[in-house]
């Protein structure tokens, strides 16, 4: 079995990464790609190859956790092979049982897709429809981890990049299930508030079932409510407002969402997870039902323009 282990080289600011028989290396001193609750993510490289590759670096609180480290491993050595994922590489660490973790996988090129929609699709009568059809891609990419048993529980906009070629990828497979999640709210839950489903938030009370499937659809639900929009529906001034509005209020009717559109992201976005679409795809169905049934753009024309 290969062993994975953490180098340094003397005079070298090189940090050199093996990787099931494969050396990476990093350059910590560089600025990073990226940064977020549960780590920082740096450019590397392929020592062989020179291939540039992601290197993310779990802050320690995490990386000395058991159960964090025995998430990371299991994740990071996921062999998803999918056109709408990142590809993941592995993961190394200093030690078995404590120190920093390393977690890499394939560096996606393009943008954000909060960036990708705002450069490419203009306000106008055909923006929900575009938006929806780019996120096609990434109810394929969830139906897809699903069939595996997984489940991402971070979907939001900040977690899908586009490639150069219009390829949408969804990101950060490494740590979707990490005990410790992506992002700790105040009262200890796993996920993003704005965008987390109320099971998600009431976990481990009473009579509250396991996340599943729904929990990430109700986050697509929002991704997309957004992306149209330009704005999160559950934002407000406080984290706390927020949890609320998540357990008790329905997503709010939005002019800009035709209501063939608004009405399937309506059931993404139910309560009560047996009302939702049980599935990705049966969500992409009905979403393309509704951009294709042609009364999208006739009830948003009829919003805005008097006949």
């Amino acid at each position: 079995m290969p062993i994975n282990q953490v180098l340094t080289k003397p005079d070298d600011p090189n940090i050199y990464l093996l990787v099931n028989g494969h050396e990476y290396r990093y350059n910590p001193e560089q600025k990073p790609l990226g940064s977020g609750a549960m780590g920082t993510v740096y450019l590397g490289y392929d020592c062989l190859t020179n291939e540039k590759v992601a290197v993310k670096r779990v802050k320690d609180q995490f990386a000395n956790n058991k159960q964090v480290r025995e998430r990371a491993k299991q994740e990071a050595s996921l062999a998803f092979r999918h056109p709408n994922l990142v590809e993941m590489l592995g993961y190394c660490e200093f030690a078995p049982d404590k120190g920093p973790i390393f977690i890499l996988s394939k560096v996606v090129v393009g943008e954000s897709v909060r960036a990708y929609v705002k450069n490419n699709f203009p306000d106008g009568l055909d923006k929900p429809a575009k938006v929806c059809r780019l996120m096609y891609s990434a109810l394929d990419a969830l139906s897809y981890i699903h069939s595996r048993g997984f489940v991402h529980r971070d979907i939001k906009p900040s977690n899908m990049m586009v490639e150069e070629n219009g390829n949408l990828r969804l990101m950060d497979l490494g740590i979707a299930r990490m005990n410790g999640g992506n992002k700790f709210s105040v009262v200890g839950f796993i996920g993003t508030p704005q965008y987390s489903a109320p099971e998600q938030i009431l976990r481990g009370m009473e009579n509250i079932k396991e996340i599943g499937p729904q929990t990430d659809i109700y986050a697509m639900g929002i991704t997309i409510y957004e992306l149209i929009t330009g704005t999160n529906p559950f934002k407000s001034s406080t984290e706390a407002v927020t949890l609320s509005q998540q357990i008790k209020m329905k997503l709010p009717d939005n002019n800009v969402i035709p209501w063939a559109i608004m009405k399937v992201l309506r059931k993404a976005t139910e309560k009560d997870t047996t009302k939702r679409y049980q599935s990705a795809d049966e969500f992409k169905v009905a979403l393309r039902n509704a951009v294709n049934s042609g009364r999208s753009t006739v009830d948003y024309i009829r919003k805005f323009v008097k006949l």
